[in-house]
């Protein structure tokens, strides 16, 4: 039985954006690009430097990961922009401190998981790896 079960979770196909999600490999999909879960805020930002499953590595080239700034840049102003027109309406407007307080401590709250789907987008979108669903 549980052979079986091993068997049929490797024959699920995830999507492209599902693998992102997820952090998992471009060329795979199913190896992990990161050692632990994003909530260990101490190890969050610790990857593979190579995928667990089929072997690519993670790191295209050099200083590759600076791209990754820019994803991360882009979620961060779309989270202001929602949050700041969501306090706007919520609370009709009021001082700023309503507006400076709750978008730092959620900017802040969600570093690792920013850190981590920054890399994982721009890995998939800008790595230019070809999905192979046969790597072995």
């Amino acid at each position: 039985m549980e052979g079986e079960m091993s068997k049929i979770r490797l024959d699920v196909k995830r999507s492209k954006f599902q693998a992102m999600g997820e952090a998992r490999c471009p060329q795979c999909r199913e190896g992990k690009m990161f050692k632990y879960p994003f909530w260990r805020v101490d190890k969050f930002s610790e990857m593979h430097e190579n995928c667990p499953v089929c072997g690519l590595k993670f790191e295209v080239e050099p200083g590759f990961w600076y791209g990754a700034m820019f994803v991360s840049y882009a979620n961060t102003v779309a989270l202001l922009v929602v949050l700041g027109v969501s306090v706007f309406y919520i609370f009709n407007d009021p001082p700023i401190m309503y507006y400076i307080v709750p978008i730092t401590i959620l900017s802040l709250a969600i570093v690792p998981f920013n850190f981590r789907i920054s890399r994982a987008i721009f890995l998939h979108l800008f790595g230019f790896v070809k999905y192979k669903p046969n790597h072995s």
